[in-house]
């Protein structure tokens, strides 16, 4: 693939699935100190913003846990708001909360909460329930959380957006939601789930779980989430890709295995890639010895004719009769990046000869 291909359709992609969130400014001139909101000087230093007939809450300001209890107690002339920040940047002192009790919020519900860049270890499992029935994003993420409350899930048929990477979080349960597309849970080191855990995610499009010391793939660990379009692994722990273990039903665009371990792929182990706009397969930086044909032709043959890169960059490859299948097909020759080298040769692997191959395998 061109260079220049590979760049728009990365671009594109990091656009879509870069690991955090856009921060709003919020815009002081929009502030208001009467109704539809509470009055400014009692839930300070909290700020409402009307923004027709959408409210929002800035609560980024507090400096303690009693601070923010005591903004809740005021009283809320409309107790549904669109949007709760608690927000520093990632260059800015932590925002000095440290825990999420029961009735933190009292009746007051949101249907978007973005929480980052916080002193936040403990929230309570019932916090988020009273937004549950009309939450629609739920970002906790750059805290200290050990238990994150994600029973919710179950109970938010609108929550479409959960991202909670960043963390210390210890377990991911089993979760069932019709509703969620992307899921972000990278970048918590040892956070332990079930080889199923997924399974109840039919709709899910974008899964993030890199950084997190993952070292097992299930058997057909992603086959049941039939939308799925970019699955990020990276920066993990894999050694070895068991069979049907990286197996979709789903429009695959992207997939990200880059910077494990991985020496060891089975017959079987990447397949059924579909047929996407795109697909790119990122597997550089990894310990692949030998594209053996029976492992990796299936894979290429799954994406032939479509726009497609797969990377092997920083992989000790090994280039004699095993990969004669590869270059002498045009098409293949094409699906793999330039900048993958032999190891045995330092030749990069376009520039191995063909020819040489055919009379001598």
């Amino acid at each position: 693939m061109a260079a220049k291909t590979l760049f728009l359709l990365l671009a594109a992609t990091l656009t879509q699935v870069a690991f955090g969130f856009k921060l709003e400014e919020s815009d002081p001139s929009q502030a208001v100190n009467d109704w539809p909101c509470p009055q400014q000087n009692d839930i300070k230093p909290c700020v409402c913003y009307r923004n027709r007939d959408l409210l929002s809450l800035d609560c980024s300001a507090v400096t303690s846990d009693l601070q923010l209890q005591s903004a809740f107690k005021a009283y809320f002339p409309f107790e549904n708001f669109t949007l709760l920040t608690i927000i520093a940047k990632p260059n800015e002192k932590r925002v000095p909360i440290n825990y999420l009790s029961e009735d933190i919020f009292q009746n007051v519900t949101f249907a978007n909460i973005r929480i980052s860049h916080t002193e936040l270890s403990f929230i309570h499992p019932t916090v988020f329930d009273k937004s549950a029935s009309h939450l629609k994003t739920l970002i906790v993420t750059d805290s200290f959380i050990t238990l994150f409350p994600f029973d919710m899930v179950d109970k938010a048929p609108l929550l479409t957006d959960l991202r909670v990477f960043r963390n210390e979080i210890l377990h991911l349960p089993e979760m069932t939601s019709d509703s969620l597309t992307y899921l972000h849970i990278g970048y918590n080191p040892g956070i332990q789930f079930g080889d199923h855990a997924f399974e109840a995610l039919p709709n899910l499009e974008y899964l993030v779980a890199n950084d997190i010391a993952l070292s097992h793939v299930a058997q057909n660990a992603f086959i049941k989430n039939k939308n799925l379009k970019y699955l990020d692994l990276s920066h993990n722990s894999i050694e070895t890709l068991y069979r049907d273990s990286i197996k979709f039903q789903s429009p695959i665009e992207e997939i990200k295995l880059n910077s494990n371990n991985i020496h060891t792929v089975e017959v079987g182990a990447i397949s059924a890639l579909g047929s996407p706009p795109y697909t790119i397969l990122w597997m550089h930086n990894n310990s692949v010895v030998s594209l053996d044909q029976t492992v990796w032709e299936p894979a290429f043959n799954s994406v032939r004719g479509q726009v497609r890169t797969f990377v092997f960059d920083d992989n000790p490859l090994l280039c004699s009769c095993n990969v004669l299948w590869l270059l002498a097909d045009n098409d293949h020759r094409d699906t793999i990046s330039t900048g993958a080298y032999c190891v045995d040769t330092g030749t990069e692997i376009h520039n191995v000869d063909v020819g040489f191959l055919q009379d001598s395998c």
